[in-house]
C-alpha cells in the first residue's frame, strides 16, 4: 500500500467522524487531491474542484461527500 492510500485510507475514517464544517471541508479537499494523484484521469483535479472549473478534467467527478452525522 501506497503511503498516499494510507493518507487516503485515514481520511476516510476521519470523515465518518464528528467536527466542525471547516475541518470536514480541508479533509473533504485533501481527499480529493489525492485521489486525483492517484488517478488523474477518473478524478477532478484539485484547482477544478475547489474553483469550480472543468480544466484538465472534462467528465472526470470531484469525490462525492460523504454523509456527515
Amino acid at each position: 500500500m501506497s503511503f498516499v492510500q494510507r493518507e487516503l485510507d485515514k481520511i476516510a475514517v476521519a470523515l465518518r467522524e464528528p467536527c466542525s464544517s471547516d475541518v470536514y471541508d480541508r479533509l473533504y479537499t485533501a481527499q480529493n487531491a489525492l485521489a486525483w494523484a492517484l488517478e488523474p484521469s477518473v478524478i477532478k483535479s484539485p484547482y477544478g474542484a475547489i474553483m469550480g472549473t472543468a480544466e484538465d478534467s472534462e467528465g472526470c467527478p470531484s469525490l462525492s461527500h460523504p454523509a456527515r452525522f
